[in-house]
Formats: structure tokens, sequence, C-alpha cells
């Protein structure tokens, strides 16, 4: 098959979408078929066109006006994007009308999306729409064309995936006809990124890990107040963060007015390979989310072979179905300090604990979910979860 495959973005850039997109690519390739990838150049450093891992990468500005940008005070955006609108709508139609794909998977319905739907009913080409998280949480944010464009968009999708069943349900509140084409695959994890091995010296012990984007709807702010509860119960305990994002340092006053000084870490943006060694270092893993769509961290934590300690949010429920975990609502600090003080005292009185989970973890494959992509593609796919 020829593949061409849209995401909103794309590495070098860093992030969840992003490996899925990357590695989504390159087994495909290693099978056989002919991939290309278009996705955005931002940022705009980026080379407009390169080859990574054997895959074609072209960059375009996808932009066209808004009335958004000017009222966030970017009148320069707004112009920018009369002149650089039809230039990245050239470049999609010219790649498509050159790469002749057998189908088209659009990953993220956002700001491509314009273009992707006028591409669409130019051309007679299969289009897999395949949603991730905020391109649908988002939309009560969003305009009335943020949202009309979405409908449309679905509607005239051939398929339309998502990475949790949770996430499904909200895209059909939004567009029902979605539910005649759906089909769920969940993300996926690399186990061998995760061996179970400890460091001759502890990044710090011992300690529980929280990871991701530190934005408002990750909950860490959470997090830190229910550490503090039982912070004098486990003396010894460390909780370390990693990531970066907008709330950083409003969670570092938190940390100050907690009284937390020295028994919270923050280690930033860390590689794929360090995240991994801080999770196998770690005593469990929490994520405190009030907004999830799939829960990524907690089936790293999985492969990683710990506990989980997590909310309810979104898709973390079908993550951690039959996995030892412990789940409380989104936002419940008192819960949470709960869980994670049995959590620390199951683990004391059963060191294994967690382990059971690196088992289910395999679950996720990379080999399930390329091959339940491969059947939406080629139109083989029977509605059910296809990767689960």
């Amino acid at each position: 098959m020829r593949i061409l495959l849209l995401p909103s973005s794309y590495p070098p850039v860093l992030g969840g979408l992003q490996t899925v997109t990357q590695r989504l690519a390159q087994e495909l390739r290693a099978r056989g078929h002919v991939v290309w990838v278009l996705t955005n150049r931002y940022p705009r450093r980026l080379s407009s066109r390169e080859v990574l891992d054997g895959v074609s990468v072209e960059r375009a500005l996808f932009l066209y006006p808004r009335l958004a940008q000017l009222r966030a005070g970017r009148p320069d955006v707004f112009l920018a994007s009369w002149f650089y609108f039809p230039l990245a709508l050239e470049r999609l139609l010219w790649r498509i009308g050159r790469f002749r794909p057998d189908v088209v998977n659009l990953h993220f319905a956002g700001g491509m999306s314009l273009f992707v739907l006028i591409a669409a009913r130019l051309f007679r080409v299969r289009l897999v729409v395949s949603l991730h998280g905020d391109d649908v949480e988002g939309l009560e944010r969003g305009t009335r064309f943020d949202r009309w464009l979405f409908r449309a968009l679905l509607r005239r999708a051939d398929a339309v995936t998502a990475c949790s069943r949770y996430l499904l349900k909200e895209a059909a509140q939004w567009e029902p006809g979605t539910l005649d084409k759906d089909t769920m695959i969940h993300n996926a994890v690399e186990l061998t990124s995760f061996v179970a091995h400890r460091s001759d010296r502890p990044l710090v012990a011992p300690y529980v890990l929280a990871a991701g984007r530190l934005a408002q709807v990750r909950g860490f702010d959470v997090l830190l107040r229910a550490f503090a509860t039982i912070s004098a119960e486990f003396p010894a305990l460390h909780l370390m963060i990693l990531g970066d994002g907008p709330e950083k340092q409003r969670l570092r006053q938190e940390v100050q007015k907690l009284g937390l000084d020295g028994r919270v870490v923050f280690r930033g943006r860390l590689a794929h390979h360090e995240v991994g060694r801080c999770m196998t270092d770690s005593q469990a893993v929490v994520v405190p989310s009030l907004r999830e769509a799939f829960g990524l961290v907690a089936l790293e934590g999985m492969a990683a072979g710990k506990p989980i300690v997590a909310t309810t949010a979104g898709g973390l429920p079908e993550v951690l179905d039959g996995a030892e975990a412990k789940l409380v609502p989104p936002g419940d600090e008192e819960a949470l300090a709960m869980a994670l003080r049995e959590t620390l005292q199951t683990l004391a009185a059963n060191p294994a604990y967690g382990q059971r989970n690196r088992e289910l973890a395999a679950r996720f494959g990379w080999d399930r979910l390329v091959e339940a992509y491969v059947r939406v593609y080629q139109g083989n796919d029977d509605r059910r979860a296809l990767c689960a």
C-alpha cells in the first residue's frame, strides 16, 4: 500500500503523538508499505524535507486566517496566514497528486483539518482520521468553526480511529455518524525500553514517580497536596516529576508552600530511555490526571513492572483493566493520598507488588497496533477494538 501520514507534529519534536506516528511509519515501511509523512513545519527551524529512518518527511506551515489570532494579539500570524494558507494547501494537493496514496491518515484533528477536508473533497482517496485526545476534548474551548470543521471532517472520513473507547464516545457526542465507522486502537509500548533493572546509585531513593506535560489538566498540584499528606508517615520518600510545561513555576511555588523542599525533584523533559530508567528505579508510578485520553504514562509504568496509582479520568480505566493498580476519582487529593499510602504499605509487605503489570502491558504491543491500522487502511476492520 501507498500510505500518506499527516500527523500534526512529528519528530524531532517530542511527545506521545510524535512517538506513535514515527513508530507507525517505521513499522509500516518495514512491512513493505510505501510511506510518506507530511506534517507541520513547527518550529520553523526544522527542515522542509528530510529522510528519517528511511521515511520521507515533508513539512509545511499549515496556517489559515482566524479571528482568534487577532484576539490573541498576533496580527503578524493573522497576516502571515493569508500567505501560507494557499502554499500549504498547494503542497498537500501536489503531494497527494504526485504520491497517489491508497490511503490518507490524518493524526490529530487540529490545524491541518481544513486542508485535509478540502483535499479529500477534490481527490477520491480513502481518508482515515485518527483522534488522539485534545483534538476531541478541546472542542468545548474552541470556536463554532472548530466544531463545524470537526464534524465535517468526521462525516467525510471513511474510517475514524481513537486511542481509547472513551475518546470514541466523546467524538460521537459531536458527530454521531462516527459510530458507524469507528475503531478503537490503543496506543502501544515497547517493553524492552523498560527493562527491570536498578542503578548502582539510584537517582533519588526511594521515590514515587509522575510524568507528563506540566499542565493543569494533569493534576500535579493535586498530587503535591496528596504527597504532603503522607510525607510525615514516609520520611525517606521522595516524589519525582518528569516533564515541562506552563505550570512548572506554579508547581515549584506549591512545593515551597507545602514545606516539601528537598522532597520533590523536578527532572524536566528527559529522553525516552532516561524515562525508562527513572520508572524502573521508582517505587510506584502515579498518574493524577484530571483529563486523560489514553494514559501512556500508566502503560509505561506497567511495562516497568510498577504498581500504578491513577485517577479514573478518560481512558485510564481501560489501560489499567486487571492491573495491580489503585484508581481514585480525579481531583480528590484525600483519595489519592490514601491510595499512595496503601500502595506503599503493600509494597513494604510484598516487594513483588506491581511486577505482574509487565505481563499485562504486553497486550499493548506495536505489532498489534500496526496490524490494526493496516486493517483499517484496507477497509477490513469489523468495527471491533482491534488493539485492546
